[in-house]
């Protein structure tokens, strides 16, 4: 099958910003005075703010998330304004491959835009794409709304878009969108119990271009 156009998810699979951002949050979290163990943390990789807010308020009801995911995000843009948040390996040959398809391309993420922008300008790469969509006021992942609402901002029908992911909670939520599902797993190992959501599990983004030949 032909693609229509590619969806990408932006931490984790786009940017390598998941290993640094555990320790981030971690570091956020002793700002008010909790511990929040990286695992816990771990828990919420593909989750928006409310879903992500929801998860921390079992455990600690006071923990202001407001707060708390305004000094991630300070910490984390101006991370990606120093550099220190690279471009995951492969991702500027497979931009160039879609790009000389003429595919167009999309960012869809649980950041907010500002911050999608911010890393894509820093990484010199936001020129690529056609859109940038948040999943901000949407369901989370793997609610289906977010790459639902990029396949029409990019006039593609669901089933003839790529969906490009590395959470589970991503390509559980290309599935239930109808697409086809890469994931190229990063801190989440893809295990059996996610072969019904993936289409093809690659070991990094270079090997999403042969998919493109079709």
């Amino acid at each position: 099958m032909s693609f229509q156009a590619v969806i990408f998810d932006m931490d984790g699979l786009l940017m390598d910003s998941e290993r640094v951002g555990l320790t981030v949050m971690h570091q956020c979290g002793f700002l008010q005075g909790y511990d929040i163990p990286v695992g816990m943390v771990r828990e919420t990789i593909g989750s928006n703010k409310q879903s992500s807010s929801d998860f921390y308020h079992q455990f600690f009801p006071d923990l202001d998330t407001d707060r708390l995911f305004q000094d991630f995000k300070s910490a984390m843009c101006d991370l990606a304004k120093r550099g220190q948040i690279p471009l995951k390996a492969g991702a500027l040959k497979l931009l160039e491959a879609v790009k000389q398809k003429r595919l167009p391309m999309a960012v869809a993420s649980s950041s907010g835009e500002s911050t999608i922008r911010v890393y894509l300008e820093s990484a010199g790469v936001i020129s690529y794409f056609n859109q940038l969509v948040t999943g901000s006021g949407l369901p989370s992942k793997p609610a289906p709304d977010v790459f639902l609402k990029t396949a029409a901002a990019l006039n593609a029908k669901p089933e003839r878009c790529l969906v490009l992911e590395d959470s589970i909670h991503g390509v559980q939520a290309g599935r239930n969108a109808g697409m086809t599902v890469a994931m190229i797993p990063d801190m989440i190992p893809y295990t059996e119990d996610l072969k019904p959501f993936c289409d093809y599990v690659l070991p990094d983004l270079t090997a999403v271009i042969p998919l493109l030949q079709a």
